[in-house]
């Protein structure tokens, strides 16, 4: 954690410092309270302060009062340390916003189990602003695909199989299919991105296929989705590039007015390649190849980034040209073996590439093949194991290293 320690008692500071830095907590320290407030305003603020009472400047009650007045979007967890030891002293430093009291001289023992405390805390405040921010992108896409639909008179048209309910895209478990190679043939997915771009109503579009010349040395936007193959054992990496002209230009074509910020067009972008992304398992899934699309599409601004492809991959490159609109699309294939992980080597946006049962009772499904493993369900695998845990396996698909950059934010070799 980033901790902010402020005491005007050098001795106590000194001990607090050695002591956090020591437990492997990132520690500032201020010795009044007008420095420790303006280091809780920050854009940065610390996860944890620890506040003396009696300070210059600002006391620690005053510091906890003024902070607690503002709407900050990050709630810094506040413990007061103070020699005031009576019941009063404490629900007076209580009721001014701080979060625990500890009374000087303190026990580092003590110390130690509240911070455990206050880490709990903080992980859950930043769980749950991450889980708000998610409902916040995915209610502004569910609101363009509204727009968007309601442009063309579709509203309330869903995709075969697939629920609208964003977050938790349910998709149902796939049967295995007879392996079919031209099912991504380069003229193929040619074919099948004209049919997705006038279902969502750019039917002037043309598709080409491209060399890796052709392909834009930088682009102002990317969006990105994943296609699994199971059957095939494969990987697919969608990848969507586009300059600012076109990506707004886009906008206007398929909603009749401008994005009103950046982060709308962002959302509008990864929606929209959502779109053709179902629109191509859609369509592949009628040729008898079964597909996941375990995830919606992300987006990103990606000037100044150079988006390595990964090396060893099947690399086709599409343009598509519509007026005023020109747009790259990279499909990327790659072996996606099936890996016997132990409960501790699971990560997060592994894919499960079989249905996990009860160990009580096999008719129960825990999770339904192609689910993408996160932190939640990891933990449910675990707890819900028995016996022997480290013999434990649990057959999952690694993601590609897109998948890992677009979803996770890693950044690893490819």
């Amino acid at each position: 954690m980033k901790i902010l320690v402020a005491d005007d008692d050098a001795l106590i500071r000194r001990l607090l410092f050695a002591l956090l830095q020591k437990l492997g907590h990132e520690v500032r320290s201020v010795e009044e309270g007008h420095a420790a407030l303006k280091e809780l305003e920050s854009a940065d603020p610390p996860d944890l302060a620890i506040l003396d009472w009696l300070m210059p400047g600002l006391n620690g009650l005053e510091v906890c009062k003024k902070l607690r007045a503002q709407n900050m979007r990050t709630r810094t967890y506040l413990l007061l340390l103070s020699a005031k030891s009576e019941k009063h002293d404490m629900i007076a430093g209580l009721d001014a916003g701080a979060d625990d009291y500890l009374v000087k001289p303190f026990d580092p023992m003590a110390l130690m189990a509240r911070l455990r405390v206050a880490q709990r805390m903080i992980t859950y405040q930043q769980e749950l602003q991450t889980h708000i921010a998610d409902m916040q992108t995915l209610l502004q896409r569910h609101n363009l695909l509204g727009e968007l639909f309601g442009k063309q008179g579709r509203v309330g048209e869903g995709s075969p199989g697939t629920s609208l309910i964003r977050g938790e895209e349910k998709t149902a478990a796939p049967t295995l299919p007879v392996p079919n190679p031209a099912a991504l043939s380069p003229d193929r997915v040619s074919e099948m991105l004209l049919r997705a771009l006038s279902e969502i109503g750019l039917a002037d579009a043309t598709v080409s296929v491209i060399g890796e010349e052709e392909r834009p040395n930088a682009s102002t936007f990317a969006a990105w989705a994943p296609l699994v193959l199971l059957g095939e054992g494969l990987w697919v990496d969608l990848l969507l590039e586009a300059d600012d002209r076109s990506a707004v230009a886009k906008f206007e074509s398929l909603l009749g007015r401008i994005p009103v910020s950046e982060r709308e067009l962002l959302d509008f972008l990864a929606e929209t390649f959502n779109l053709l992304c179902t629109s191509i398992r859609n369509q592949m899934a009628e040729q008898g190849t079964a597909v996941l699309l375990p995830v919606i599409s992300r987006s990103l601004r990606s000037e100044g980034m150079n988006i390595r492809l990964p090396v060893g991959a099947q690399i086709t490159r599409h343009r598509l040209v519509l007026p005023e609109i020109q747009l790259y699309v990279s499909s990327i294939r790659q072996a996606a073996p099936v890996v016997q992980k132990s409960l501790g080597q699971l990560r997060e946006f592994d894919l499960l590439a079989e249905n996990v049962s009860s160990p009580n009772a096999k008719d129960v499904l825990l999770l339904n093949q192609g689910v993408v493993l996160n932190a939640r369900y990891i933990e449910k695998l675990v707890s819900l194991v028995q016996g022997d845990k480290r013999n434990a396996r649990i057959p999952v698909i690694r993601p590609s290293a897109l998948a890992e950059f677009f979803a996770l934010g890693r950044i690893v070799a490819m």
